[in-house]
This record gives structure tokens, C-alpha cells and sequence, in this order.
């Protein structure tokens, strides 16, 4: 059997902890495990490659896009978007399930 993959998306350094317990969660499931694999860009290994390049790879070859959106924004490039902007509309031009999580701060 095939595993799918869950992209998880985020501002990283934000919501760090939320990142590795979504991952631990759906790794640490009996059932979820058996389906999934889960994506943090963090765990890759540093490459020679542009970043944006890696992560929209990544948004393509999963199947499920997970945004987990709090209070940050993310840095922004010239055309003034963020990295997690740009993960969810490559997600969203491929057509893959989104689930989005907020995070509201005080």
C-alpha cells in the first residue's frame, strides 16, 4: 500500500510546536500512519536548491495541504507574498483538499 503525503504549512518559526505535534500525531497513529506521511520543510536537508522551488515541489506531490495560520504573516518577497502564501495557492491551482487551522493570539 501507497502512503499519501500531508503538506503541513506555516509560518515555521511561529508555530514550531504545532508543527512537529501535528506531525508526531498523524506519524504516531496507528490508522493515520498506515495513509500518511507528514511534510515540515524543516527535516529536509539543506540543498543547493532554492527554497521556494522545494516547497512548491513538495505542495505538488502531496496529496492534502494543512495550513496552520496564526498571528505572523511571514517574510514577504519582492512581489510581496509569503512563503506560506505561496504554498496555499500552489495548493489551491492543483486543486488538493485544504484543511486550515487557526490560531488566534491574545
Amino acid at each position: 500500500m501507497t502512503t499519501s503525503c500531508i503538506f503541513i504549512s506555516s509560518v515555521q518559526k511561529e508555530l514550531a510546536d504545532e508543527r512537529r505535534a501535528l506531525k508526531a500525531f498523524i506519524e504516531g497513529d496507528a490508522l493515520l500512519r498506515r495513509y500518511f506521511t507528514a511534510f515540515l520543510f524543516e527535516d529536509l536537508p539543506a540543498a543547493d536548491v532554492r527554497a521556494d522551488a522545494v516547497y512548491l515541489d513538495q505542495v505538488d506531490r502531496c496529496t492534502v495541504y494543512v495550513g496552520l495560520f496564526g498571528n505572523d504573516y511571514g517574510f514577504e518577497d519582492a512581489k510581496g507574498v509569503s512563503p506560506t502564501e505561496h504554498e496555499f495557492d500552489r495548493a489551491a491551482l492543483k486543486a488538493k483538499p485544504r484543511l486550515i487551522l487557526c490560531e488566534r493570539g491574545g
